[in-house]
């Protein structure tokens, strides 16, 4: 018996003959591993692969697994679903934690079905490669976690990708791309640096110190000063301009720097950085105004830069007599040459009682826009060129939003924001990279007007996988009707990211995960990580519904009896909710769901094929495809006593219980993982990133629901609903799928 035993082993579990002899060594998994294996056998001309004879080997090392778990689990692996021991494992501890399950839902937490190609690795890797290339060819092997990280974001794309398939494809195109790995020695010689930004840890008080300058010193005389207005605690801005929509870079931003206060007992305020009245509107201001307390955050004063224009203006003219300012009468694109060039203006010399007069007559309109602007006196010959005299005033006979026509003469972002952060006492002035060039000019004036410096600290900006970020092309896509406006699903804003069906928590949650660092703004965070987040959220929130997006007639043609029964909304909570369901002689299925070609991949309805429909326990087999030309209008099928398990169990809706709704299903706008890279960006506009269905049917129970409540629609993905909604006319667009890669139909 001991030979026969070893032979299974051998090849039903692909074990070495040396591993067989010690195997069976131990009776209770010799037992486990035989109890697997006769499992296996009990299907039909099955020879096991190598990788499913590893399967096998695991799933019998699962001490906990019951006999029931272990018939279940052999039977997806001899069927291919389950390609994997990690989808094993998963599938494992879902039965483990679960008395009462879903089978869908069992499938939907172990990617049952799920199988990642060499093909979609290798695309993933290349993108990733390609968004990063100029990067990995300046640091190359000297990061020594390039290949780890690189790793880390396939298996973000790829949840059930093979590790080690994925490791060989990075490690042979980077070796393509920048040439051989070097030795262990070779690397102890070269200092380590990074390519990819990886998710950080909560940066403290004590870390957000950026690059030193002498001008950043305060002295004691000023720090006595700002001590008593703000009594030792933490003050942070979120200033955004009211020229726009917020998008989710933004929530970055205002969760780092609400944060930053708030777990150190300190205050953040609300600043508009409204210094352009050309471009801000009391339209942007009140929608900054929603976005930021919809995000869940309450600043503890609101205030504009236009409410210091006044001190703004007097410090201008303090700044003129301290002989460190001067009015600069030449054409703006003269001035811009000139700096580029590192050329002195005619001006630069003009005394200060000149100036004075000049800058008076500024204020009061005595010229023209672009005729004259106030300059600060810095260094024409830095190699920065943000200190090549920057401009400080120009005049514009614009109307502002917040303060009307009192003034003509607006300050630059580079006067305003360094004074208003010292006037209202900010300790830390949180920012994104690329303002770190304007660190020297920022402390330059403070220093020149002897005021109060904040701590400046510069970190990374977000980027995220098929998407755009740029306000200016952002403008272009909604100007130009790419998208319908400005809070288009498929945009990063979070007016967008809201009525695709984001929660604020989840929005929070991927700006948490993500984290902030200083590694560049190159880096790209890939879009799974934010659909994991709304994902994780709508699964345990969102209640379950049987809605059929691509509705496709079947007719029960020996059903007799109208049955109605409950269906729990929260399958892990069966008794918090449950809608009632009835089952009649006509129902619908998906499209989708119906092959007139069957094939072992497909686990859907077709001709003489037998499927469970889901939560009735009864068995349908189509006899009958009516069709109208080439259509199919609906299918016959009968209701059939049959003791075996089904390949495939599909939802449906009963003809009474169906109402009509249109459904728009969203995907990536762009195709590319880093379109900003793309000269041409607006050819990689994805053509198929929306896709309306008209006939869309839905239980009537949700007649009533309200705009932005969300549901899970079984086996098709997660809704909400949209505004576009009028009374029982609904609209539901999709947030994400059920999970991040598209299972076989019929699953």
């Amino acid at each position: 018996m001991e030979s026969s035993t070893k032979d299974l082993f051998i090849h039903f579990a692909g074990l070495s003959a040396q591993k067989a002899d010690e195997t069976l060594k131990n009776p209770q998994f010799t037992q486990r591993l035989l109890d697997v294996i006769n499992l296996s056998k009990s299907h039909q001309n099955f020879v096991p692969t190598a990788d499913q004879g590893k399967l096998l080997y695991s799933l019998a090392s699962l001490q906990k697994a019951t006999k029931s778990h272990q018939e279940l689990l052999t039977n997806y692996i001899v069927s291919g679903r389950l390609p994997s021991v990690p989808q094993l494992e998963a599938a494992a501890e879902f039965l483990r934690s679960h008395t009462e399950y879903q089978v869908q839902d069992l499938e939907s937490f172990a990617g049952i079905g799920v199988t990642v190609s060499a093909e979609q690795i290798e695309s993933t890797v290349t993108e990733l490669i390609h968004s990063e290339e100029k990067k990995i060819k300046e640091i190359g092997w000297s990061d020594k976690s390039l290949v780890g990280n690189l790793l880390k974001r396939v298996k973000v794309a790829h949840k059930w990708g093979s590790p080690v398939l994925a490791k060989e494809i990075i490690e042979k195109k980077l070796e393509s791309l920048i040439g051989a790995k070097p030795s262990e020695e070779e690397m102890k010689k070269k200092k380590p640096a990074a390519v990819f930004e990886e998710p950080a840890k909560k940066e403290k008080l004590s870390t957000c110190i950026g690059r030193e300058l002498k001008s950043a010193m305060n002295s004691e005389e000023l720090m006595k000063k700002h001590l008593e207005f703000t009594g030792g605690k933490v003050m942070t801005r979120f200033p955004p301009e009211p020229n726009g929509y917020l998008h989710i870079g933004h929530a970055k931003a205002m969760r780092f720097s609400f944060n930053m206060a708030s777990e150190n007992n300190g205050h953040t305020y609300l600043r508009f950085d409204d210094t352009n009245p050309d471009k801000e509107s009391e339209e942007f201001i009140e929608n900054i105004k929603r976005n930021v307390a919809w995000l869940g955050y309450t600043p503890w004063k609101i205030t504009h830069a236009s409410d210091y224009f006044q001190d703004m203006y007097d410090l201008a003219v303090e700044l003129i007599k301290r002989g460190k300012a001067y009015v600069d009468e030449q054409p703006w694109a003269l001035v811009k040459e000139q700096r580029a060039n590192k050329i002195e203006s005619p001006y630069r010399n003009t005394g200060v009682d000149e100036n004075i007069k000049k800058f008076d007559r500024m204020r009061k309109g005595f010229y023209a826009e672009g005729e004259a602007c106030l300059r600060m006196k810095i260094d024409m010959s830095s190699s920065n060129p943000c200190m090549r005299d920057p401009v400080a005033y120009r005049v514009k006979f614009t109307p502002h939003p917040h303060s009307g026509d009192l003034w003509c003469l607006y300050p630059t972002y580079d006067f305003e924001h360094c004074i208003v952060d010292s006037i209202e006492n900010i300790t830390h002035s949180l920012c994104t990279l690329e303002f770190e060039i304007r660190r020297d000019s920022y402390y330059w004036l403070l220093e020149a007007l002897d005021m109060y410096r904040a701590s400046v600290w510069e970190y990374s900006r977000l980027n995220i996988s098929q998407m755009v970020m740029s306000k200016r092309k952002l403008q272009k896509l909604v100007e130009e009707k790419f998208v319908s406006g400005w809070d288009d699903p498929r945009l990063p804003t979070l007016n967008g990211l809201r009525r695709r069906g984001y929660t604020a928590d989840s929005i929070n949650e991927f700006v948490d995960t993500v984290g902030v660092t200083r590694r560049g703004n190159e880096n790209i965070i890939n879009i799974n990580v934010l659909e994991h987040c709304i994902r994780k959220e709508l699964d345990e929130k969102a209640p379950r519904t049987m809605a059929v997006v691509e509705p496709l007639q079947v007719n029960l043609i020996n059903f007799t009896e109208l049955k109605a029964f409950d269906i729990p909304c929260y399958p892990k909570n069966p008794e918090k909710q449950k809608y009632q369901v009835n089952v009649t002689k006509t129902i619908f299925i998906e499209k989708s769901d119906f092959s007139e070609q069957d094939n072992q991949n497909f686990f859907g309805l077709s001709l003489n094929k037998v499927v469970g429909l889901k939560y009735l326990g009864i068995k349908v087999k189509c006899v009958k495809v009516n069709k109208n030309g080439q259509d199919i209008e609906s299918l016959d099928c009968e209701i059939v006593e049959d003791a075996s398990k089904p390949k495939g169990v599909l939802h449906w809706i009963s003809d009474v219980d169906a109402v009509n709704c249109e459904v728009r299903i969203y995907d990536y706008l762009f195709k590319s993982l880093n379109p900003a890279a793309i000269d041409d960006w607006i050819s990689d506009l994805n053509p198929n990133s929306l896709k309306v269905l008209k006939n869309a049917k839905i239980h009537k129970g949700l007649l009533g629901v309200a705009v932005e409540d969300r549901f899970q629609f079984e086996r098709v993905g997660y809704f909400v609903v949209d505004p576009d909604s009028k009374g029982e006319n609904k609209v539901f667009n999709r947030i994400v799928t059920l999970v991040e890669t598209k299972k076989k139909k019929g699953n």
